[in-house]
C-alpha cells in the first residue's frame, strides 16, 4: 500500500507539471491532463481504499525518508492513512474532478485558462500532503501550498481592485494561523521531546495527559481561522473574489473544512481536556448563531453560501466536541456536496432569480413591529448587514495602528539609516554570541533584535514609497530577525548559515528583478497604489513570485528548514521569545505579500489593446 500513498501525492504534481508546460492557448490539452490525473487519483484511491479494508481497515503509515535529519531535529516525510483521511480523500478527489470537469466549459477562452488549472493542481497537492500528512512536519508543508494557491486564486482576475486587496487580505488571516500552527509544533516539539508520528499519539496522551490543554487551544486557534470560525468569519466571503469554480472547491468543500480535518486528526490529543471540548463547542455555537444572522440579511448569492458553510462547520465544531467524530465527518462529506453543488449553479440560479422578479415580484410583508422585539429584529438585521463588524474591528484595532506606527517610523527609509543597521547588525552579533550562555544577556538581546526586526518590517508593510526601499527594509528586519532565532536558539547557531543562505539569495534575486524593472517600466514602481506590472513583466512577475516564497522561508526554500531548526531550540518556557516570534512572522509574511500584490496585481497605466482611430 505504500506505492498507493506515494501515488496519491505524486500524481497532482506530475499534472501540474505537465500542466505547466502546455501553451496557454491549447485548452484541450491542459484540460485533459488535469482531468485525467483526477481520475486516476480516484482510481488509485478506491484501489488502496479497498486493499485497506481487506487487510482490517487499521490505519497505514509509511516513511518515505527524510528531509533533513540531526540529533536534535528530524523532519520525515511521514505518512498516514485511516478513516479520516480516507473521507476526506475521496471527497477531495472527487469534488476537484467534477470542478475539473464543469470548468472546462465555465472557463473556456478566459486568458487564465491555464493558471486556473494548474494553480487548484497546486491546491490539490497540498490538500493531499495534509490530508496524508503522518506527522506535524508535512502537514505544514502542505498547509502552506494551500495558502498561496488560495491568494493566486483569490486575486485570479488580478487586473481588478477588489480581487488583489482581498488576495492580501485573506493571505494576513492565513498568516495568523500559520503562525499559531508554527508553535503549536514548537510546543509538541518540546513536549513529546522531539517530532512525533499522528500513528504514535495513543501512547503519547497516556504520558503527557496534563500538558495537552495548551497544545490543544493553540490548534483550535489555527482550526477556527482556517474554517472562518468567530471571529474570524470575515475573510471567507472575501475569498470569493475569485472564478465561482475556484470559490466551489477551495471554500465551499474543501479548504474551509482544513480546521474541521486539523481537530478530527489531533483529537485524541486533547480529548480528555474539558476545557479544550467547551471552548470548541462555544467557538461552533457562537459561530452557527453569528453566521445564520449574517447569511439570512445578504444580497449577495456567494456572500449567503459562505456564511451558510461557516454555519454548518460550527455545528460540526459542536459534533467533535461532543465527541461525535464519526458524526461530523458523515456531517463534512454532505455539506461538502452541497456547496460545491450550491455554489457552481449560483451563476444560473440568479439569472433565473432576476428574470423571475421582473415579472412575478411581490413585495415581502412588513414584519419590523414597535416595542422591545422590533428594535432587537432591526439590531439583528442591522449587525447581520454589517457582519457583525469583525473586518472592521480587526482593521481599526491591529492593522491601522500597525500603519501608524509604520509612518511615524518613515525615517528609517533613509540609506544611511540602513546602512548604519546592518552595521549595528554586525555589532550587537559580535558581542552576543559568546555572551548567550546566559539567561538574561539572552532573553535581553533576543528581545531587542526582535523588536527592531517587527519595527524594520511595520515601515515595509505601511511604506508608500520605492519598491526597492521596501524590499531594502524588509532584509534589514531579516537581518535582526535573524540575531533574534541564533541568540533565542541558545545553541543553535550554526543553522544560520543555512537560514541565512537562502534569504541572501532571495534578496540578491529580488533586488535584480526590482533594479530591471524600474529600467524597464513605463511607470514609477511605488507601493501607493496597484500597478499591474504582471501584464509587462509576465516572466519576470512569475520569477519574483518565487523569489519572495524564498525571501519568506516559504517550506520550498533553505530557510524554511533553518528557521524550523532554530524554533527547535528555544526552549519551552520562553513564552515572550515565542510570542515575538509569532508577530516577526505574521508581520514579514504580509509585508513581502503587499509587495508583490502592489507591484503585479491591478490595472496597467498603459494600454494593451487595440484602440480605434477616432472618425473624422
Amino acid at each position: 500500500m505504500s506505492e498507493l500513498l506515494a501515488a496519491l501525492v505524486l500524481i497532482p504534481l506530475a499534472s501540474l507539471a505537465g500542466v505547466f508546460v502546455m501553451p496557454k492557448t491549447w485548452e484541450r490539452p491542459i484540460f485533459y491532463i488535469a482531468f485525467a490525473a483526477m481520475i486516476l487519483e480516484i482510481a488509485v484511491f478506491f484501489l488502496l481504499a479497498h486493499q485497506w479494508l481487506a487487510a482490517g481497515a487499521f490505519p497505514v503509515t509509511h516513511s518515505f525518508g527524510s528531509l533533513f535529519s540531526s540529533a536534535h531535529y528530524n523532519f520525515s516525510l511521514n505518512f498516514y492513512f485511516d478513516w479520516i483521511g480516507a473521507v476526506f480523500m475521496g471527497v477531495a478527489a472527487i469534488m476537484t474532478s467534477l470542478v475539473f470537469a464543469f470548468s472546462r466549459f465555465y472557463m473556456h477562452r478566459e486568458p487564465g485558462f491555464k493558471r486556473f488549472f494548474y494553480t487548484v493542481l497546486l491546491f490539490f497537492e497540498g490538500l493531499s500532503l495534509i490530508i496524508l500528512a503522518g506527522n506535524f512536519e508535512v502537514l505544514l508543508l502542505g498547509w502552506e501550498f494551500i495558502g498561496i494557491s488560495s491568494v493566486l486564486l483569490i486575486a485570479f482576475y488580478r487586473d481588478r481592485f477588489l480581487p488583489a486587496r482581498n488576495a492580501l487580505k485573506v493571505f494576513s488571516v492565513y498568516r495568523i494561523a500559520d503562525a499559531f500552527l508554527l508553535v503549536a509544533i514548537w510546543y509538541a516539539h518540546h513536549i513529546f521531546s522531539g517530532s512525533v508520528d499522528f500513528s504514535d499519539f495513543s501512547n503519547i496522551v497516556a504520558q503527557n495527559g496534563d500538558e495537552l490543554a495548551l497544545l490543544g487551544f493553540f490548534l483550535l486557534v489555527v482550526a477556527l481561522i482556517k474554517s472562518a470560525q468567530f471571529p474570524f468569519s470575515y475573510w471567507l466571503p472575501r475569498a470569493m473574489e475569485g472564478p465561482t469554480t475556484s470559490s466551489a472547491i477551495f471554500y465551499g468543500a474543501l479548504s474551509v473544512h482544513m480546521g474541521l480535518f486539523l481537530l478530527l486528526r489531533t483529537y485524541p490529543l486533547w480529548e480528555d481536556s474539558l476545557w479544550v471540548r467547551i471552548a470548541i463547542g462555544v467557538v461552533g455555537l457562537v459561530t452557527a448563531v453569528v453566521a445564520t444572522s449574517i447569511a439570512r440579511v445578504q444580497s449577495s448569492v456567494k456572500t449567503q453560501i459562505a456564511y451558510a458553510s461557516i454555519t454548518q462547520i460550527g455545528i460540526m465544531f459542536i459534533e467533535v466536541a461532543l465527541g461525535l467524530p464519526w458524526l461530523a465527518l458523515i456531517h463534512f462529506a454532505c455539506n461538502a456536496s452541497l456547496r460545491t453543488y450550491q455554489l457552481l449553479i449560483s451563476p444560473s440560479a440568479v439569472s433565473y432569480l432576476v428574470h423571475d422578479q421582473f415579472y412575478n415580484f411581490v413585495p415581502p410583508a412588513h414584519r419590523i413591529t414597535g416595542g422591545l422585539p422590533g428594535r432587537l429584529r432591526v439590531t439583528l438585521y442591522v449587525l447581520g448587514i454589517k457582519e457583525w463588524d469583525m473586518n472592521s474591528a480587526v482593521t481599526h484595532y491591529f492593522w491601522k495602528p500597525l500603519k501608524t506606527i509604520g509612518r511615524a517610523v518613515k525615517f528609517l527609509d533613509n540609506n544611511l539609516l540602513q546602512m548604519m543597521a546592518v552595521a549595528l547588525f554586525g555589532v550587537v552579533a559580535y558581542i552576543a554570541a559568546p555572551m548567550a550562555p546566559s539567561a538574561t544577556i539572552t532573553l535581553v538581546v533576543s528581545s531587542c533584535a526582535a523588536l527592531i526586526s517587527i519595527i524594520f518590517y511595520i515601515r515595509a508593510y505601511a511604506t508608500k514609497g520605492s519598491a526597492s526601499s521596501c524590499w531594502n527594509l524588509i532584509m534589514i528586519g531579516h537581518l535582526y530577525g535573524a540575531l533574534f532565532l541564533g541568540v533565542a536558539s541558545a545553541g543553535g547557531w550554526q543553522y544560520l548559515v543555512m537560514y541565512g543562505a537562502g534569504l541572501v539569495a532571495a534578496y540578491l534575486a529580488g533586488l535584480a528583478c526590482l533594479r530591471y524593472m524600474v529600467a524597464k517600466s513605463s511607470q514609477s514602481l511605488r507601493l501607493g497604489e496597484f500597478n499591474g506590472e504582471i501584464y509587462q513583466f509576465k516572466k519576470l512577475g512569475h520569477i519574483f513570485f518565487v523569489v519572495c516564497l524564498l525571501f519568506m522561508a516559504f517550506p520550498i526554500s533553505p530557510s524554511f528548514l533553518g528557521q524550523e531548526i532554530l524554533l527547535s531550540y528555544i526552549p519551552a518556557d520562553h513564552v515572550l521569545q515565542i510570542a515575538l516570534f509569532c508577530f516577526v512572522y505574521l508581520i514579514m509574511g504580509v509585508s513581502i505579500m503587499r509587495l508583490y500584490i502592489k507591484l503585479f496585481f491591478g490595472s496597467h497605466k498603459q494600454s494593451y489593446h487595440e484602440i480605434a482611430y477616432k472618425s473624422s
